[in-house]
C-alpha cells in the first residue's frame, strides 16, 4: 500500500524552516508548496509522462480557528522514479517564528554594525578572495582561468573598502536617528520607527540570533515543537531550511531536538550557519572576544585616518577654514590614507587569526541516520560559498573524527546553483530556480521518502542535472558580460561627452516639472550617461530573462523521465512502460 502507511500517519513529511525574510505566518508554506507544485505540474504534464497532475488538499493555516500545529497541507501526486511508480502523499508544513521576532532598537543596531564590520569584511570579501586566489594556484587549470581567478581576487579589494566605510557611516547615521527619536518633534518618532523596522528586516536576523540568546532559544523551541508535531504524523520526515532558518534548524538538530529514526534528510538552502557561528564566537568566546575588540578598534581608527584628507578638503571648501590646510597638504594627504589602510589590514588580519579555528567541528551534527545536502547560489552573500571546504577528491567528507562511540555528520555535498549572480537578489531567488535547484531538491526528498541503505531513487537523472547546470552557467556568464558592457558604455558616454546632444531635450523635460529651471552641461552629461546605460542594461536583462525562460522550458521538455526510460529505448510506448513498472514495497 502506498500513500498513507496507516490511517493516522502519512508516509512522508517535509518541514520547511524559512529565514527572516518571510516574517508573516503562512507565507513560507505558500511559497514552498507553490514552488514544488509548479515543478511537479510541469514535470507531470510533459508528453513523455502524461501522469495525473498534483493535488493540494487539507490546507490548514496557523491562524485558522481550531488549527492543529503549524500551517500545513497535503500534496498528492503520482511519481515516476528510478525504482518505479509511486503514488506519493506528502504532508508539507512550515515552522514560523514571526511572533518571536522583535526588531532591535537603533542603538542596538548601530552597536551591532560597528561590532561586526570587521567580521563582515572577513566573511563577505576575504573568504571568497582567498578562495579565488587558491584556485589560481591549481596548475591543472588553464592559464586563462587562473588569470581570471587572480583578477577576481584583486577586485574584491574595492568592495572591501566600500563596505568598511559604509559600515561606519551607517553606524553614525543610526546614532543620529536614535538622538532624533528623543526630540519633541511631532511624528518624528513614527518616521524613525519606520526606518528602524526596515533596517531590522535586513540586519536584525543575525543580531537576534547571535546576541539575544533568549529569543534564539524561543526560536529553537518553536522549530523543535513543529518538528515533533510532524514526526507524530509521518513515518519519515525531511527538514528543508533557508537562510537563518537553516541556522535555527541546525542548532535544533545539534541539540537533539528531533526523535531519531524518522528524520531522513536535512537540506539547507542559502544557509547562514557558518556566519552565525563566527559571530557567536566573536561575542561569547573569551579568547576571540579580545581579538575581535582590537580588530574593530584598528579598523575604525584606520577608516578615520584614511578619511581625514577627504574630510579636511570638504571642510576647507565649505568653511574656507585655514586650520584644515595641514591635513590636506602634502605629505599628510598621502601618509594619512596609507597609515589608515595599514591599520585596516592589520585589523582584518587580527580577525582572521582569531577566527582561524576549524569550523567543521562546530558544524558537525550527531549522526542519527539522515543525510545532509547544502545548496548555495554563486553570488549569495549569506551563504558566501560552500558550507565546508571540499577535499581533494571533490567531495565533502562524510564523517569527522569525534569522541569514541560518536559519529559526526557533515554535509554529504555542497552544490553550487546559479540564480542571477546578484548580491541583492540571489539569496531570495532559490525557489524560482525551477530547473536546477528544485530538481535537485526533489531528488533529495524522493531519496529520503523511498530510499534505503541499498538504493537511492531519484526523479531526475544526473545527466540532465549536469546539463542544466552547464546551461545555467552559460546564462550567468552572459549576464556578467552584459553588466561589464553596461559599465563600459557608461564610461564611453562620459568620455565622448554625449551630454550636450541631449541637453536641450532634457531641459524641456525638466521645465515640465520645474518651470524656469535649467541644466548645465555637466549635469546633462551625467544624466545622459545614466539614462542611456540604464536603458541599454534593461534591454539586456529582458533578453536574459527571455533566454532563462527558454532554458527552463527546454529542461522540462527534453529531460527523460525515469522508470520508463529503458522500455522506451526498446520501442515500447510510455503507457506500457508505466503499466509494467514495479511498485516499490512499503516498509
Amino acid at each position: 500500500m502506498s500513500g498513507r502507511i496507516r490511517e493516522d500517519r502519512s508516509e512522508f513529511g517535509v518541514l520547511f524552516v524559512p529565514g527572516f525574510a518571510e516574517q508573516q505566518p503562512d507565507t513560507a508554506i505558500a511559497s514552498f508548496a507553490g514552488a514544488v507544485y509548479r515543478w511537479l505540474f510541469r514535470w507531470e504534464s510533459m508528453p513523455q509522462w502524461a501522469g495525473s497532475p498534483p493535488v493540494l488538499s487539507e490546507a490548514v493555516f496557523s491562524g485558522a480557528s481550531g488549527g492543529d500545529g503549524p500551517a500545513h497541507l497535503t500534496l498528492a501526486v503520482p511519481l515516476l522514479l528510478s525504482t518505479g511508480e509511486r503514488d506519493a502523499r506528502w504532508l508539507l508544513a512550515e515552522s514560523s517564528w514571526a511572533d518571536l521576532f522583535t526588531p532591535p532598537r537603533f542603538l542596538g543596531v548601530a552597536r551591532w554594525i560597528w561590532k561586526v564590520s570587521t567580521c563582515l569584511l572577513v566573511l563577505q570579501f576575504v573568504i571568497p578572495m582567498r578562495r579565488h586566489w587558491c584556485r589560481a594556484r591549481r596548475t591543472a587549470k588553464p592559464w586563462r582561468r587562473r588569470l581570471a581567478d587572480r583578477l577576481i581576487a584583486l577586485c574584491y579589494l574595492v568592495p572591501m573598502a566600500v563596505a568598511a566605510m559604509a559600515s561606519v557611516v551607517l553606524s553614525l547615521a543610526l546614532l543620529a536617528l536614535a538622538v532624533m527619536e528623543k526630540l519633541p518633534i511631532p511624528r518624528i518618532d513614527q518616521a524613525v520607527r519606520w526606518v528602524a523596522v526596515r533596517i531590522s528586516a535586513v540586519l536584525g536576523d543575525s543580531y537576534m540570533l547571535a546576541h539575544c540568546p533568549v529569543q534564539f532559544a524561543a526560536m529553537r523551541t518553536q522549530v523543535a515543537r513543529d518538528l515533533r508535531w510532524l514526526q507524530d504524523r509521518c513515518e519519515k520526515v525531511a527538514v528543508v531550511a533557508h537562510s537563518q532558518g537553516a541556522a535555527v534548524a541546525h542548532q535544533v538538530l545539534k541539540d537533539g531536538g528531533c526523535r531519531p529514526g524518522s528524520l531522513r534528510a536535512f537540506v539547507t538552502v542559502g544557509q547562514g550557519i557558518s556566519k552565525l557561528h563566527l559571530l557567536q564566537r566573536m561575542d561569547w568566546d573569551p579568547q576571540v572576544y579580545r581579538a575581535a575588540w582590537w580588530s574593530r578598534l584598528l579598523v575604525t581608527a584606520g577608516l578615520f585616518f584614511a578619511g581625514l584628507p577627504a574630510l579636511g578638503l570638504l571642510a576647507g571648501h565649505w568653511a574656507r577654514a585655514t586650520i584644515v590646510k595641514p591635513v590636506v597638504s602634502m605629505p599628510f594627504s598621502v601618509l594619512l590614507p596609507f597609515a589608515g589602510f595599514i591599520m585596516i589590514a592589520i585589523g582584518v588580519r587580527v580577525a582572521i587569526w582569531a577566527l582561524r579555528g576549524d569550523l567543521g567541528q562546530d558544524l558537525a551534527l550527531p549522526d542519527a541516520g539522515f543525510s545532509w545536502s547544502d545548496y548555495y547560489a554563486s553570488a549569495d552573500p549569506v551563504s558566501n560559498g560552500p558550507l565546508i571546504t571540499r577535499s581533494g577528491s571533490g567531495q565533502a567528507p562524510r564523517q569527522n573524527p569525534a569522541a569514541p562511540g560518536q559519529v559526526k555528520l557533515q554535509p554529504d555535498s555542497c552544490n553550487q546553483v546559479y540564480n542571477s549572480a546578484s548580491l541583492l537578489f540571489d539569496h531570495n531567488r532559490y525557489l524560482r530556480n525551477q530547473d536546477q535547484l528544485l530538481s535537485r531538491l526533489l531528488n533529495d526528498l524522493v531519496a529520503a521518502a523511498y530510499g534505503d541503505s541499498t538504493s537511492r531513487p531519484v526523479i531526475v537523472r544526473d545527466a540532465d542535472l549536469i546539463e542544466v547546470g552547464q546551461r545555467r552557467h552559460r546564462l550567468i556568464l552572459w549576464l556578467i558580460t552584459a553588466r561589464m558592457l553596461s559599465v563600459g558604455l557608461a564610461a564611453e558616454l562620459w568620455w565622448v561627452n554625449a551630454g550636450p546632444l541631449l541637453k536641450s531635450p532634457m531641459n524641456r523635460l525638466l521645465q515640465l516639472f520645474t518651470p524656469g529651471a535649467g541644466m548645465d552641461d555637466g549635469l546633462a552629461r551625467l544624466l545622459a550617461a545614466m539614462l542611456i546605460t540604464a536603458a541599454a542594461y534593461a534591454a539586456l536583462v529582458v533578453g536574459w530573462r527571455i533566454r532563462e525562460g527558454y532554458v527552463v522550458r527546454r529542461f522540462f521538455r527534453t529531460a527523460k523521465r525515469l522508470g520508463a526510460t529503458a522500455q522506451q529505448d526498446l520501442g515500447e510506448p510510455a503507457s506500457q512502460a508505466r503499466k509494467e513498472a514495479p511498485s516499490a514495497a512499503v516498509s
